[in-house]
């Protein structure tokens, strides 16, 4: 995998290649925070991908939503979507092989294509974190009630969703070394309940020793748009596998762990849910009754094993969406830092505890946009329906981020000369980025879906015009020690002509 990354040119030297690049010299004459470096092994990185994804809060639930899209076949239309991501996928890895950051997608993009390209770029995946953290909190609160409920514990699920509010907030505030090890921990545990959960459900046959059918594999009897549909929705599930390139600043050998930690969590998380939805389909007696199932992991579980044991899974899908929430919050919170450290806000949003060496004041911000969002949404009866009002959102502007990401990784493979087929396999990318954004927007959807998207759009709008309007952002995007030095590692040292 190694060689299949790194640039084709090796030939010429780049004098800013990450292990020769010390942030920390760069922003040397600015008054700001330093985030701890070198601190974090291959499977800490990997919790923050992983924890973002968060398997099983979705697993427990996906089935159900595809069979009533697509009508069947749930397994391949994940497949699908998988191969759809690992596109994008494949845009954050070329970065990550060469270059990395706090600053995500802005250090990537912004070196490459230009720092209003590259705001725009942190500023709709930014917006993202802090939307799905919003909207997870809600959602662990969903699953949180019928838990608490096995236990004689009976409460709103406002209540719960503050009180994950709170808990995530203090555990992000924590070591990095401490939130990681948490999110590791939860996603672990819960993916652990769910596998023995399928594996004793295939070894008791399934519905009428249906267990290894092929049908979740099948595409009979779909119809193209339905098949679209189904891949559009599953697509949105495997979203967040480039968390990990929050951690740039943090990582231990980064150039190695990110991509690995990008390209492995995106394929165990899409093996796990292809399994465990084939597993699904096979135990229920129809794709109808399938559909109409609350919870069918739990349904099926409670049926083939027991209900003790259903129990568990469903605390083990609480914890998976409270490590995602964390992992969430972590991710979001490196990004506004490293906008902050350039000057483009506050100077809070520098801020690092001296005790723990988290961006305290960049934390606080996103916790409290985070809050806000969840706020606006408890006067809903139902949790079930805040998460859909809220994730919507989130869900239509993460499509325009991961677009930016691979029109940006195209241009980088144009500027630095690389293998021609790489621009090929982005192209390819585009084209199906494309296709995912059709099959979302047109028709536009309706209700209150179609507000969502709206935000979307006004969001990205408000991305290119904060620029314009702001004097401040726009010095500090022009003065970026950050993408001066990205675009020495990404293309190599600038030219006089170029410097002019």
């Amino acid at each position: 995998m190694t060689s299949q990354f790194t640039h084709g040119d090796q030939s010429r030297p780049r004098s800013g290649s990450s292990s020769e690049i010390d942030l920390a010299a760069a922003y040397a004459g600015r008054d700001t925070g330093r985030l701890r470096g070198d601190r974090l092994r291959f499977f800490r990185v990997i919790a923050e991908s992983v924890g973002i994804q968060g398997p099983t809060g979705g697993v427990v639930i996906t089935a159900a939503i595809l069979a009533g899209i697509v009508g069947g076949g749930t397994a391949l239309v994940q497949v699908i979507a998988a191969l759809a991501m690992g596109f994008v996928a494949y845009a954050f890895i070329i970065f990550t092989r060469t270059f990395n950051s706090a600053g995500s997608v802005y250090g990537f993009t912004g070196a490459v294509v230009g720092p209003r390209f590259g705001f725009l770029s942190v500023w709709a995946l930014t917006l993202v974190y802090v939307n799905f953290a919003g909207g997870v909190y809600a959602s662990t609160a969903d699953e949180a009630q019928p838990a608490f409920a096995s236990l004689g514990i009976h409460l709103p699920w406002q209540v719960f969703a503050l009180i994950v509010f709170a808990l995530v907030t203090g555990l992000a505030l924590l070591d990095i070394k401490v939130s990681s090890a948490v999110i590791l921990a939860v996603e672990g545990v819960s993916i652990a309940l769910v596998l023995v959960a399928a594996a004793i459900i295939t070894l008791k046959g399934g519905y009428h020793h249906h267990a290894l059918s092929t049908a979740p594999f099948r595409a009979s009897g779909l119809s193209g748009a339905a098949l679209g549909l189904g891949t559009v929705y599953a697509f949105s599930v495997f979203s967040g596998f480039e968390g990990a390139a929050t951690l740039g600043e943090e990582a231990h050998q980064p150039r190695r762990t990110i991509p690995r930690a990008i390209w492995i969590s995106l394929a165990a998380v899409a093996a796990y849910e292809v399994l465990v939805s084939a597993v699904i389909q096979n135990a229920f007696p129809s794709v109808k009754a399938l559909a109409a199932s609350p919870v069918p992991l739990v349904s099926v579980t409670n049926h083939f094993v027991s209900p003790w044991f259903g129990d568990l899974v469903n605390w083990g899908a609480v914890l998976s969406s409270f490590g995602a929430a964390l992992a969430l919050m972590v991710g979001a919170s490196r990004m506004v830092f490293a906008l902050g450290r350039d000057g483009v806000a506050s100077r809070v949003l520098t801020r690092t505890s001296a005790a723990t060496g988290a961006p305290t004041g960049a934390i606080f911000v996103v916790s409290a946009a985070s809050l806000a969002l969840l706020v606006a949404f408890l006067w809903q009866a139902q949790a079930t329906t805040a998460v859909a009002e809220i994730l919507t959102y989130g869900a239509d502007l993460i499509i325009a981020a991961y677009f930016l990401a691979v029109v940006a990784a195209l241009v980088l493979v144009i500027r630095a000369r690389l293998p021609w087929h790489r621009g090929a396999i982005l192209g390819v990318g585009v084209l199906v980025l494309s296709y995912v954004a059709k099959e979302t927007f047109d028709p536009l959807p309706s209700g209150p879906y179609r507000w969502d998207f709206i935000a979307a759009v006004a969001t990205l709008v408000a991305g290119v015009a904060l620029p314009m309007v702001s004097a401040r952002l726009r010095e500090g995007l022009a003065t970026s020690p950050l993408l001066r030095v990205g675009a020495a590692a990404l293309i190599g040292p600038a030219t006089p002509r170029e410097e002019r």
